[in-house]
């Protein structure tokens, strides 16, 4: 049976992974083994000897410069990457070697130890081990990653080269096996691996023909073979190494400006190249400094960052309920590295200064409890910086549900509502595209959306769909991925639609349910809300049919019965009526004018300003012991009708409220009023009241006052505050704009 393409390209990348594995143990033998043991280690650029490992070694100094090593010269050493020092050399030899030591040249004879446990322990805790851990991001690559499409290939290719590059380079010291022509090789090979990875990593700049990378990848090989047959410069591989590591920052930054909606994407990836080399960059501001930091160890931690994170972002749409965890794994791996690197400073730093052994008794443990503690107090802050600026979280997932009842319970409005879902609902489940539509009789209406196109919703066919994931398809065939329907009971009240959601527009179905939880919740709210609305639609009606009532009761009394009381006193003998008939005449006039004035104030028909100076008169005759001030600045367009009688009420009820329960001995009406807003002020140096309290404590202890207030503002369209505190008086201030 023939094989498929597919099982042929698994069959040969699994080939290719094992040949790279076998290249890696064969050159770790090399470090470990092969390699002589020389007893000392030196620069093999500039020939500095560094450190020594044998005991009773006095022939050889640290500081000493290397000029020859038996037969071979360190210039000869240098442009022939095929010389082998201590080439068949045995332990016990005696070697020649040629130095410099503080300019004078000095030949001293050297003995040969050959392997010790010291080198070979210096050996084994190096950088070449990482060269397995990014082998193995290669082979999760392999394994993990799907779709096999570009972006993957070159991730697993990048991951395999930099595995030899890693361990050809840590024996291309000794010269062995042609592991420096392979390292020069491997650096011309990864360059155009690196840039072609961070073109269309996350997201294709551009489309650039094939011819382009043919031609660059081409260029590569050319170089590759002119170093494995020793034609070009020694150093010239290094502008290959420059043009990989600054061309794919200068292409992740290109992303950062050009990809607006990659963003947090892009901050992760710079993130890990930092992290990655954040031990490098502390040893070279070190030198700025004339300090001198061997950090070679702390390399190995924080290097494997950088795989982690590409390897993080290519697979993260396979990580379902995962993901979150990922997050926090990663998270708490970028502290610990900055903290340990931090305190790795510190610790070479002091080891510097001699200090002698019973201050590191002290030192050690103090220096561990700090790192403890600040682990503890700064790791969850960390966390949640790290959620909110590179994952886009700005809920905690885990406790989302929980979380979205507790805001749910002060979303009385609906804008209030939608404000919670655009603003941190959405964005913290990393979805960027939907629409929240409301249903009334199977009509759709939209309350919200986000970057979608025009397009049109049919309540069946949502109704079908709802609750299956719809697979990743072509643009050309929709942006709608989920429908959830936000239902009560049997009754459907709208639906979410989510479209395109970060990074790969993946809704796994173990985060369904978690949607649909939140889905049915906000289903409760938008429930509480219509009905609220309901219940304030109906009482405005009532408001304004009472309005309407008081209004033709107060001109019935105004234009009938007081006309008709003053034709019945004129019809009458004035000179025979009784004192007692005339005092009681003007009594129930009086008292019909007040009726008339509580239900309706006739000035009103002048407008609100002539109103409330006919009111505010009409309490300083009442009150003669309170101080009433009256400061109105009014145009003299009248506001609209309904406007102006919600406002006469809710002053009327302030100023009422102010005399008669908070005993004020000074009362203020201030404002301004014109045709297009309204800013009134009702302030007293009354008992004063909490302004927390509750509307639900109100309407039981009988403050309908307040309430009453409350809702009028809301059907006038305006806003009102209370500023007060018990035995400080009570400012009340009422803003209104007319809607453009």
């Amino acid at each position: 049976m023939q094989k498929s393409p597919r099982t042929q390209d698994s069959t040969l990348e699994l080939l290719i992974s094992l040949a790279v594995v076998l290249v890696l143990l064969l050159y770790t033998y090399g470090i470990l083994i092969a390699a002589p043991y020389q007893g000392f280690y030196f620069n093999p650029t500039s020939g500095v000897i560094t450190s020594f490992y044998g005991e009773g070694t006095t022939s050889l100094q640290e500081g000493d410069i290397l000029e020859r090593i038996g037969d071979i010269t360190l210039k000869q050493f240098k442009a022939d990457r095929r010389l082998v020092f201590f080439e068949g050399v045995q332990p016990g030899d005696i070697i020649e070697i040629a130095i410099l030591r503080n300019g004078k040249p000095l030949v001293v004879q050297w003995v040969f130890p050959g392997f010790n446990l010291r080198e070979f322990t210096s050996r084994l805790f190096n950088s070449w081990m990482l060269a397995y851990i990014f082998w193995l991001a290669g082979l999760a690559a392999q394994l993990l990653i799907r779709p096999r499409d570009l972006r993957r290939r070159l991730f697993v290719i990048a991951n395999y080269l930099v595995a030899l590059f890693l361990v050809s380079g840590a024996l291309s010291s000794w010269h062995l096996w042609e592991s420096s022509t392979l390292l020069h090789a491997l650096t011309w090979l990864m360059m155009p691996v690196f840039l072609h990875l961070h073109w269309v990593f996350p997201r294709p700049i551009r489309n650039l023909p094939n011819l382009f990378w043919s031609f660059l990848y081409g260029v590569a090989f050319l170089l590759a073979a002119g170093e494995i047959l020793h034609m070009l410069g020694r150093n010239l591989y290094a502008l290959g190494f420059a043009i990989a590591l600054l061309g794919s920052i200068l292409l992740l930054f290109a992303h950062l400006f050009i990809q607006k909606e990659e963003r947090q994407t892009i901050r992760l990836l710079l993130l890990s190249i930092l992290i990655a080399f954040s031990a490098s960059i502390a040893v070279a501001i070190a030198q700025a400094f004339g300090v001198i930091l061997n950090l070679g160890w702390f390399t190995v931690y924080s290097m494997p960052f950088m795989p982690l994170a590409y390897f993080y972002l290519i697979n993260r749409r396979q990580l379902g309920g995962m993901e979150t965890r990922v997050n926090s794994i990663i998270s708490t791996y970028t502290f610990l590295i900055l903290l340990g690197l931090a305190f790795f400073i510190l610790l070479v730093s002091f080891a510097q200064t001699s200090l002698a052994e019973e201050a590191w008794v002290i030192l050690a443990p103090l220096l561990a409890f700090v790192a403890s503690i600040t682990t503890a107090v700064y790791l969850p802050r960390f966390q949640t910086f790290l959620n909110q600026r590179l994952f886009g979280i700005k809920l905690p997932y885990q406790n989302l549900t929980q979380t979205y009842s507790s805001r749910i319970a002060v979303s009385t409005t609906l804008p209030s509502l939608l404000a919670l879902l655009k603003e941190q609902v959405f964005p913290s489940l990393l979805i960027r595209q939907y629409v929240f539509l409301k249903t009334s009789e199977k009509n759709l209406s939209v309350l919200l959306a986000q970057d979608i196109p025009e397009d049109s919703f049919d309540f069946d066919s949502l109704t079908q769909k709802a609750g299956h994931y719809i697979p990743n398809l072509p643009p050309d065939e929709g942006w709608l991925r989920l429908i959830l329907p936000l239902k009560l009971g049997d009754v459907t009240l709208g639906f979410w639609l989510l479209g395109k959601r970060d990074p790969d527009d993946l809704y796994p179905l173990v985060e369904i349910p978690i949607l649909q939880s939140l889905a049915d919740q906000t289903a409760i709210a938008l429930s509480n809300i219509l009905q609220a609305e309901q219940l304030r639609s109906l009482y405005q009606s009532d408001i304004e049919q009472i309005e309407y009532e008081r209004k033709r009761i107060s001109r019935d009394l105004h234009d009938d019965v007081l006309n008709q009381l003053a034709a019945m006193r004129n019809s009458l003998n004035q000179k025979t009526l009784p004192p007692a008939f005339l005092s009681t005449y003007d009594d129930l006039k009086q008292r019909l004018r007040h009726i008339i004035n509580d239900l309706r104030p006739p000035m009103l028909d002048q407008g609100l300003a002539y109103a409330l100076t006919e009111y505010v008169e009409d309490l300083r005759e009442k009150n003669n012991d309170v101080r009433i001030v009256l400061d109105l600045q009014a145009s003299e367009e009248k506001l609209p009708e309904k406007i102006e009688e919600h406002f006469f009420h809710i002053v009327r009820e302030a100023c009422e409220n102010a005399l008669r329960h908070a005993h004020a001995r000074t009362l203020t009406v201030a404002g301004t009023i014109a045709p297009d807003h309204a800013d009134l002020s009702i302030e007293d140096d009354g008992d004063g009241f909490d302004v927390n309290t509750d509307l639900n404590v109100l309407r039981a202890t009988s403050h309908f006052g307040l309430l009453s207030m409350k809702e009028r503002t809301h059907l006038a369209g305006a806003e009102i505050n209370f500023q007060s505190d018990p035995k400080r008086g009570t400012k009340i201030q009422i803003l209104w704009n007319l809607e453009k």
